[in-house]
């Protein structure tokens, strides 16, 4: 089994996976590029993050690795999966390999593409490996690595390395575009998805008595704490400013509530470097598949509203609101 490729094939695989709009696209096509490569038996891919969290009574951090299979199946709850495939690799290194076999081909091969300002992602190979193919999957991979760089100063926020904006919109769409062909029943009793947008009580008053640097370590740590509270297959992104948008998967109506109002208690009781307290103010909604992305987030943002104006620190249902009151909430209300 030799390399066999001409140059009119590298440069295919370099203009389709160039052509790509975003990291979701960018990454179908490469492994669709891998699959086509005729010893390569299978191809996956899978994101790293590596999330820092204090042992009570300890003031050393531990390190935990929590490991998604690309693309994430939010409707499954399969978070060890894949971390089972990947313990015991060097993370570290740039390729991990099998141990080669009598005629020094290796049945697997793990290369690490590092470098973006997301998560560290790797890719999986199975198959049948010479070196001089190693070789080619190596530069192959600097193309993508390349390209990845790329999409994240794109879609990526950049103080707390959350998707943006952007990514919020792709993935909102895809959630709502799930449940146009599953409708949920009983939005209350049923594991579905739930959009909440969260909004930092007060910040302008972080800014103007502390100075943007503070204000802008808030929202760092508020991002990490988002990243410990809440689970592998739920979706994290910053919205702009002060505000920040989580997809809930796989949760009930009380469900939602009680995440969300356990992430509320945890910011309000954490003690942020020089600025000490703050709080946040949370609006949530079902996500479904009848009405417009845009609409779903609009009620959110709605819900979010209700809960500055009816005293903060607090989570708000969209379902619960009285909108059939004609209140169209146009009181003033001081959102900063």
């Amino acid at each position: 089994m030799s390399v066999n490729l001409t140059v009119r094939q590298i440069f295919s695989w370099t203009i389709r996976l160039s052509a790509q709009p975003d990291y979701q696209a960018l990454t179908h096509k490469f492994l669709a590029i891998l699959a086509e490569i005729p010893w390569i038996d299978s191809a996956t891919a899978y994101e790293i993050y590596n999330h820092e969290r204090k042992k009570p009574g300890e003031t050393g951090t531990v390190h935990e690795l929590l490991i998604r299979r690309f693309p994430l199946d939010f409707t499954r709850n399969d978070e060890q999966d894949p971390n089972n495939l990947l313990d015991g690799l060097n993370h570290s290194a740039d390729l991990n390999l099998s141990i080669p076999d009598e005629s020094g081909s290796y049945a697997w091969a793990i290369f690490s593409i590092k470098g973006g300002s997301g998560p560290e992602r790797v890719i999986h190979l199975e198959g049948a490996f010479k070196q001089e193919m190693l070789e080619l999957l190596g530069n192959l991979r600097e193309i993508y690595r390349n390209l990845i760089i790329l999409h994240d100063t794109k879609e990526r926020d950049v103080l707390t390395k959350l998707p943006n904006r952007q990514s919020l919109d792709a993935r909102l769409l895809e959630v709502c575009e799930h449940y146009s062909d599953y409708q949920t029943i009983d939005k209350q009793a049923e594991k579905s998805s739930w959009i909440a947008i969260l909004d930092i009580d007060h910040f302008k008053r972080v800014n103007d008595n502390f100075g943007h640097l503070y204000g802008d370590e808030v929202l760092l740590i508020f991002s990490q704490l988002l990243g410990k509270c809440f689970r592998y297959n739920d979706f994290l992104f910053r919205f702009g400013g002060e505000e920040f948008v989580v997809i809930l998967n796989l949760a009930s109506q009380a469900t939602a509530i009680a995440a969300f109002n356990r992430f509320r208690k945890e910011i309000a009781n954490y003690h942020f470097p020089t600025v000490g307290q703050v709080t946040v103010s949370i609006g949530l909604t079902h996500v479904n598949g009848i009405s417009m992305p845009s609409t779903q987030l609009d009620n959110a943002d709605k819900a979010l509203y209700r809960a500055k104006d009816s005293g903060r620190n607090r989570v708000i249902l969209y379902e619960d609101m009285d909108v059939l009151t004609g209140d169209d909430n146009s009181g003033e209300v001081e959102l900063f």
